[in-house]
């Protein structure tokens, strides 16, 4: 048989995961606008009024900036396009109250106020500042191209300056050499909790403020490096074993083979597979919305992990597979990833705006005689990491 015969197979699989792709930018493609003042809305909620929540996080801004980048990069939208909207967004982030340089941790993207009690959170500025050294990058991969030139200029100079404010010293606590989960503005004070794992979504935090010099490089080595191990491989716990902390990080940082993190996301995701044939469900165990809500009919969101991944207890209670949580993992093992995700389109899953959040499998909260429910919302800042995800899929045939 011909080679282009022979490869049929692997084009379908690449069209199938852009065709998601594109799914997924839908969902900023419709509600970043005039009336959400160009920030992504928290999420979208098929079965409830309204479905759009009007608020919006840090992470939220910066993976939604990510998203309109890989909008363009994967041939949805065209450059003007994708700079204007850049623009206006990062006009808008400008205009925010901030707290030394930090933004708040909720919005309110109709007023842009924050949203009360006030806080910042250590995690969700890394996340922010991280993402915005990505945009920058791009800006000036367009100036370098000589295309939109005082534009991307003009918006590369006040992404600098925003990150150069962005002051990571006020949430780190110099006597524990780490950084505290966040500020708490109504208290006046850090709070009492610290990340001090090397396993966690924090980690970039501490990149970025080492970077910036804002704090010293000891943090780094201060990170728990303690190791768990299973069928003869080791990897790095965690505080709940979930796919987004290990791989979260991964979306826009280098990961080079052989290191200790690198050897710890295969491990992660070895535990993922083997503890999700263990329980006869698809693999991608992560913090996410699951089948509970409150009095205004919100889905309820809490971290679920892999028992002996995670440090936090409780972990084997419950059953809920996010789509995200595989889809992180498409860089690594993008065969399996797919053949996952089909799994869970036949399940229900893929819809108007890709794949939805969740699908919930513990036995108490699905209906008699029947196995699962799809949890159907989407989440900005998971739609906006499986957006950017995509951009970091195998160039040769997989």
């Amino acid at each position: 048989r011909s080679p282009s015969r022979g490869l049929g197979h692997v084009y379908k699989r690449q069209e199938y995961i852009l065709d998601i792709a594109k799914k997924t930018w839908l969902f900023f493609k419709e509600y970043i606008n005039e009336k959400t003042n160009y920030l992504p809305p928290d999420n979208y909620q098929e079965d409830r009024k309204p479905k759009v929540v009007m608020r919006t996080s840090s992470t939220n801004i910066g993976l939604g900036m990510l998203a309109v980048i890989s909008s363009y990069d994967l041939g949805f939208e065209k450059l003007d396009d994708t700079i204007k909207l850049l623009e206006k967004m990062i006009n808008t982030v400008n205009g925010l109250p901030k707290w030394n340089g930090h933004l708040y941790n909720w919005y309110n993207i109709e007023t842009l106020e924050h949203l009360y009690p006030r806080y910042v959170s250590s995690v969700d500025s890394g996340n922010f500042i991280g993402y915005l050294y990505v945009v920058y990058q791009f800006l000036e991969g367009v100036v370098a191209e000589n295309k939109n030139y005082e534009i991307c200029k003009s918006l590369s100079q006040i992404i600098l300056q925003i990150i150069k404010n962005t002051d990571f010293s006020k949430l780190f606590d110099e006597k524990n050499n780490l950084f505290s989960i966040g500020f708490d503005i109504e208290e006046n004070k850090l709070t009492d909790s610290y990340y001090d794992l090397l396993a966690s979504e924090a980690r970039q935090a501490s990149l970025v403020a080492i970077a910036k010099k804002d704090i010293d490089v000891k943090n780094w080595y201060n990170l728990s490096r303690t190791l768990t191990i299973l069928n003869k491989y080791k990897g790095l716990i965690s505080w709940s074993g979930t796919a987004f902390e290990y791989l979260m990080p991964n979306i826009n940082i280098p990961k080079y083979p052989g290191s200790l993190l690198d050897e710890s996301c295969k491990f992660m995701i070895m535990s993922q597979k083997e503890y999700a044939k263990k329980l006869g469900i698809p693999w991608g165990i992560s913090e996410s919305a699951f089948n509970l809500k409150d009095l205004n009919n919100n889905y309820q969101y809490k971290a679920f992990g892999i028992p002996w991944l995670g440090l936090k207890r409780g972990l084997a209670d419950e059953m809920v597979v996010s789509s995200y949580g595989s889809i992180l993992a498409i860089t690594e093992e993008p065969k399996n990833v797919i053949n996952n995700i089909k799994i869970l389109e036949k399940q229900g899953m893929n819809s108007k705006y890709g794949l939805y959040e969740s699908i919930d499998y513990t036995p108490n909260r699905v209906e008699k005689n029947k196995k699962y429910v799809p949890v159907k919302t989407y989440m900005a800042h998971h739609q906006g990491s499986v957006s950017y995800t995509h951009l970091t899929l195998p160039t040769t045939p997989y």
